[in-house]
């Protein structure tokens, strides 16, 4: 597994959102910058996160597992960088 951060971001938003237009909007990208990290972090897994059914986006219930863990993941990097942030202010 070799995702990165901004995949793990990506892919958080198109579940909450269920459109990568909205998420390339709300991050400032184009669509095929979203649709192409979604596609490289989709590829690291043998199972389905995601289904596109006519042009709407489901959420696979392995997919729902995924954002649940990724979530938790991208909170704790938040956290690591307020604290980090808080010390260099500090020092």
């Amino acid at each position: 597994m070799n995702y990165t951060l901004n995949q793990l971001r990506i892919f958080l938003k198109v579940v909450q959102n269920l459109s990568i237009t909205k998420v390339a909007e709300k991050l400032h990208l184009t669509q095929p910058a979203v649709s192409i990290q979604l596609k490289n972090f989709q590829d690291q897994f043998d199972i389905a996160l995601i289904e596109v059914i006519n042009k709407k986006i489901f959420v696979t219930d392995f997919g729902k597992e995924i954002a649940e863990a990724t979530d938790k993941i991208l909170t704790e990097v938040y956290a690591i960088n307020f604290k980090m942030h808080a010390n260099s202010r500090v020092s």
